[in-house]
């Protein structure tokens, strides 16, 4: 049901409110910067995703809480398509070059390599803004979180969002 919802805010951005005052107060001021430049949709979400995140785990550090808020922010490098996400979403994962990926300052990428990278996408973006190098490793993890326990939480709670 979840997903549902997601779909219509993302065919409906106007429906999507970010909780922006209460992530002020939890984001460092160049990690806010970052957070801004994600699309309205990808906010709202990570907010939900948070507060997903502290229902479960009320005694959530605050860089775990930070890191969930960053989750997606790799997504950021490349506007928010609607029927993009959708068709991106529907598809196998589909094999693409880490090398061209990690240059990615240099070209625009695929909607495909965001979908992949964008965990990596996501830790350069917040290492390169001198953002705290554990935040970024959990958001590098969060899709594929291994021993990691924050990492696993976070993608725990985005799972179920």
């Amino acid at each position: 049901m979840g997903r549902v919802f997601r779909l219509a805010r993302a065919l409906m951005p106007w429906l999507a409110r970010p909780d922006d005052s209460w992530v002020r107060k939890i984001l460092s001021e160049s990690e806010f910067v970052i957070y801004s430049r994600m699309d309205v949709r990808d906010r709202e979400h990570a907010v939900r995703v948070t507060k997903k995140l502290l229902g479960l785990y009320p005694d959530s550090s605050l860089v775990l809480q930070r890191a969930t808020l960053l989750h997606d922010c790799g997504k950021s490098v490349r506007p928010y398509n609607v029927i993009e996400r959708v068709l991106v979403g529907l598809m196998y994962e589909v094999k693409v070059s880490n090398a061209r990926v990690l240059n990615f300052k240099n070209r625009r990428l695929s909607a495909l390599e965001v979908k992949r990278f964008h965990p990596q996408i996501g830790s350069s973006l917040i290492l390169e803004a001198g953002g705290d190098a554990r935040i970024a490793e959990i958001v590098a993890k969060h899709h594929a979180p291994g021993s990691d326990l924050d990492a696993q939480k976070v993608h725990e709670v985005d799972e179920l969002e």
